[in-house]
């Protein structure tokens, strides 16, 4: 029913299986999700199969957690070694680490996953193509070499609905409504990033 419902309308502005979910003032487009009642089409749940796969891939957390704490544990014992300025570089990078490792958003990946889960006005939602999803993501976090510029309105409505539609990250989903929440994580980040302050 869907894909013939798109063939007639063309768009989806005025199709009633779809609805409005944000508006880009930067690039002038529509971003729409399926209405109440609606749902996706299978090849939109198999992209985002796909992309979970990738934002889930690696070592467990019980497992990186426990060698990180390892090494932390190594580097507080090894303070009698001379060189205690590397020393604690290394240890604040273990602090960096850890933190990261209790906040496991790959912020990208849920971009992705947010823009294969919403339509552009041109784009048949019964059909998946990553030329569309590489399209929004390049909308919403901007592209140098192709002239566009970044969305930070989008960026936080991709990255708030990938949070939600990726099942690795959904313990995650209260967060969705602190908009400050990533600028302020990067900000810890970057001052339990070691400087490089040795001359060599």
């Amino acid at each position: 029913m869907g894909t013939k419902y798109f063939s007639d309308m063309t768009t989806l502005k005025n199709n009633p299986l779809y609805r409005i979910a944000f508006q880009s003032k930067v690039h002038g487009i529509d971003l729409y999700i399926p209405a109440e009642g609606a749902a996706y089409h299978t090849s939109r749940y198999m992209a985002a199969g796909a992309q979970d796969i990738y934002s889930s891939a690696g070592a467990t957390k019980e497992l990186t957690g426990k060698i990180y704490k390892e090494i932390k544990r190594l580097c507080n014992d090894a303070h009698s070694k001379k060189d205690i300025s590397a020393l604690m570089d290394i240890n604040t990078w273990m602090d960096n680490l850890l933190y990261r490792h209790s906040y496991p958003i790959d912020e990208l990946c849920s971009v992705r996953m947010g823009a294969i889960y919403s339509f552009m006005e041109d784009e048949d939602p019964d059909t998946m193509h990553d030329l569309f999803t590489q399209k929004k993501v390049a909308f919403a976090m901007g592209n140098f070499e192709q002239g566009v510029r970044s969305d930070p309105e989008l960026y936080t409505f991709f990255l708030s609905m990938g949070i939600v539609y990726t099942p690795a990250y959904r313990e995650l989903s209260d967060i969705t409504t602190d908009t400050d929440y990533f600028s302020r994580r990067s900000e810890t980040i970057a001052a339990l990033t070691p400087q490089q302050s040795h001359s060599g």
